[in-house]
């Protein structure tokens, strides 16, 4: 019998020939609805899509001052990784993120190195911090994707 971690090795490198390169693929915008469909979400490839939300103000607002100043006394989860990779495998074990209460300020106390802490500390949550946790900021953000929407068919909010 295969050995777990020869089975991953095994796949990490199948993975590898169907469909990633060495290289991740840039869009320099939102791309065409259709073309994304079939060159992206059909293949279940990745991409980084360029300047699709440079319109956005959370990309001028979400400074450390403004985050302290509009949410910085929440309590959030945080996710504590030793080395920042979370559900991953390690040796022969899957594992997954210490999950701690804290406050944003807190966390941008570690992000900006006033507070020295081990490990590497982000927010995440696989269903979305900012929905559950930090309603706050959704206006500094575009409600609606259009583009993503008319490629999934679906209206994603």
């Amino acid at each position: 019998m295969e050995s777990v971690q020869q089975r991953l090795a095994e796949f990490s490198l199948e993975a590898h020939d169907l469909y990633l390169n060495n290289s991740m693929p840039l869009l320099d915008g939102p791309p065409e609805p259709l073309q994304f469909y079939r060159d992206w979400i059909g293949p279940n490839k990745p991409c980084v899509i360029r300047n699709a939300y440079s319109h956005w103000p959370a990309l001028s607002r979400w400074t450390p001052k403004y985050l302290r100043e509009k949410i910085g006394s929440k309590v959030i989860s945080v996710a504590v990784t030793p080395n920042g990779y979370a559900d991953a495998v390690v040796g022969d074990r899957f594992v997954m993120p210490e999950e701690r209460q804290m406050s944003v300020s807190s966390v941008l106390d570690i992000i900006e190195g006033k507070v020295q802490k081990n490990g590497v500390f982000y927010i995440q949550k696989q269903c979305s911090n900012l929905l559950q946790e930090l309603p706050e900021l959704v206006g500094d953000l575009e409600p609606h994707v259009p583009w993503m929407s008319t490629a999934l068919g679906e209206f994603i909010p």
